[in-house]
């Protein structure tokens, strides 16, 4: 006997339950680092705040914002993948699950490039004034 919560079978998200839950278990063990020196202070060494110039610094931060972006794009494409998955054979579905994905792959490639244009104009900068 199938349960059905608004129309949707449960046996269909089983695989998704089953993941999300596999990976939080694998993550507890994350938890259980040393904060030994303080949360700011792993933050600023992390992200090497304090250690170079105003260059340095602007583009850790150009750099941080562009890996967000990605991340973004990213559960983008992952979202259209799960509509595009679930949608049943229907083609109305399908077609918008198929314009978000390219839109993802289209956020994600221009993230990309401006990473790379960001690291080069970075170290091209750091190098003239050093």
């Amino acid at each position: 006997m199938q349960r059905v919560i608004r129309g949707y079978k449960m046996k269909k998200y089983l695989p998704l339950v089953g993941i999300l839950l596999m990976l939080a278990l694998v993550a507890v063990p994350a938890l259980a680092q040393d904060l030994g020196q303080g949360l700011l202070d792993n933050f600023q060494a992390g992200a090497e705040i304090g250690k170079g110039g105003m260059g340095t610094i602007i583009g850790t931060i150009i750099k941080t914002v562009l890996t967000i972006l990605g991340l973004v794009a990213l559960v983008i494409f992952i979202i259209a993948g799960f509509q595009w998955m679930t949608s049943g054979g229907d083609k109305e579905k399908i077609k918008g699950a198929q314009k978000l994905m390219g839109a993802a792959v289209i956020g994600m490639v221009i993230v990309i490039i401006a990473y790379a244009a960001a690291t080069f104009i970075v170290i091209a900068l750091t190098n003239v004034t050093d």
